[in-house]
Parts: C-alpha cells; structure tokens; sequence
C-alpha cells in the first residue's frame, strides 16, 4: 500500500517511485464513493476537486468535474485493469488504448485554484443573480438580507441593496460574505375541480 503525504500546497501525494496523476472516470453521482474504494481497496492517493455551491437551498461541497478525479498510481505495481474493475470506477481516461499521465505541476495548480475558489465563498456568485435575496453571513451586518445588485470593483466585492434605518442603503461587501436568501415557497396554482372532473363554482 502506498503511504500519502501532503504537499507544501496541501495537496496529498504518494511516496511510490513512478507514480503519476491519471484521470478516473466514475459512474453517475459515485464520486465520493469511488475515492473511497479506490483508497481502501488499492492504496492509491486520490484528489476529488471540490467546490462550495449552492444547491436546493443549501450551501454544499459539489464535485467540481462531475463523474471525474484524480487517483495517483505506478501503473507497473497497479494495472490499469485493477483500476478498472474497481467498483465505481467506468474507466481510466485513455488516448489510443493508453492512460495518460496528468502533469502534477497541473493537479497543484489544479488544487490551489479550488482552494482560493472555496475561500472566496465557492461558486455562490455564479448562481446569484441581479435582484435576488441574499443573506449577510459575515461582518457587522450578519444576519441581515439584501438584494443583490452586481459585482463591484475590484472583482473580490459585491454591491447590495440593504434597508437600515427605514431607508434603502447600498452597500459594499466581500463576495465571501453573502450567500443566496431563503428558496420562496412554490406557488400553488388554485383547483378548478373537486376531483372526478367536477368544477369548483363560485357564488357571486
């Protein structure tokens, strides 16, 4: 088995000779779980980039290539077919019939960019849109829900519209310290019928 250690960047390499970064495709929605086998069953260092996003309301790590990641293998000591026939696992991502090493110059770039990405707040920005409900999660003014307006300068803050005082205020924050409002409550269209095909009437 392989012995991981992290990286001055924090990311986890493998103390194998010859090891190198290849591309792991994984089955639908099984990414966590292919890691884990992939880890446990042959030793191997595994990275699954990750990202803060905003999903059904909440805010959430979400794989940031679904159905991909990054397992670091001798594939002298592990066969690719090892690697394939591990559960979760399609398949490793090859050109003309080869798996193709990943440059680990490219993975520590890789790693590093999602670590920034993460401590700016994630992908939230990217589902927040000109008008929506934010919540302030950070600073004087937690607690409190604005309206978003748009990026500001530079590109690290943001611009809301916030009500203090019974006045509307426009305000300047870190990206980092808002994050989507509250989902509204789906709207439900009135019954026309009492079942069986009978209408509803109403008195005048």
């Amino acid at each position: 088995m392989t012995h991981q250690q992290p990286t001055s960047a924090g990311l986890p390499t493998c103390a194998t000779a010859g090891a190198a970064w290849y591309v792991v495709y994984c089955q639908p929605a099984r990414e966590h779980y292919t890691a884990l086998t992939l880890r446990e069953q042959l030793g191997l260092t595994v990275y699954l980039p990750e990202v803060r996003s905003y999903f059904r309301g909440q805010v959430q790590p979400a794989p940031l290539f679904p159905r991909y990641l990054f397992a670091q293998a001798n594939l002298q000591q592990v066969p690719p077919s090892r690697i394939n026939a591990t559960p979760g696992v399609v398949r490793l991502i090859a050109f003309d019939g080869k798996p193709q090493a990943m440059p680990a110059a490219i993975i520590e770039d890789l790693h590093t960019k999602v670590e920034e990405t993460n401590h700016r707040g994630g992908l939230l920005a990217r589902t927040i849109q000109p008008g929506d409900t934010v919540q302030i999660k950070a600073g004087p003014l937690v607690g409190l829900e604005a309206v978003f307006i748009g990026p500001a300068t530079p590109s690290e803050r943001v611009q809301v519209l916030l009500e203090l005082m019974g006045r509307l205020n426009q305000v300047e924050l870190e990206r980092r310290m808002i994050e989507p409002g509250a989902e509204p409550p789906p709207t439900r269209r009135p019954r026309r019928t009492r079942g069986k095909g009978r209408k509803i009437t109403t008195k005048t």
